[in-house]
């Protein structure tokens, strides 16, 4: 039996859906602040779940908005 290949977007779907985000509007290349409309509550929920699922811990206040993808590629593989 061979097991599923782990699905990174998907696990970054969960994640925010956690904090409200609606799953169906994340895409790859949907951008965190951008096209999601993180507000900074959001934000600090989301950097807050991401540390309890152990994670990474990244800083989302930075100039850089993250896209999903780039959220997904940085969860580990497990």
């Amino acid at each position: 039996m061979t097991a599923e290949p782990f699905d990174k977007i998907s696990v970054a779907r969960e994640i925010l859906s956690a904090i409200g985000v609606d799953p169906g509007a994340v895409q790859h290349e949907t951008r965190l602040r951008a096209d999601l409309g993180l507000d900074s509550t959001e934000t600090a929920q989301l950097e807050i779940e991401l540390r309890e699922r152990s994670v990474f811990n990244v800083d989302l206040w930075d100039s850089h908005d993250y896209t999903v993808a780039e959220l997904a590629d940085s969860l580990p593989d497990h």
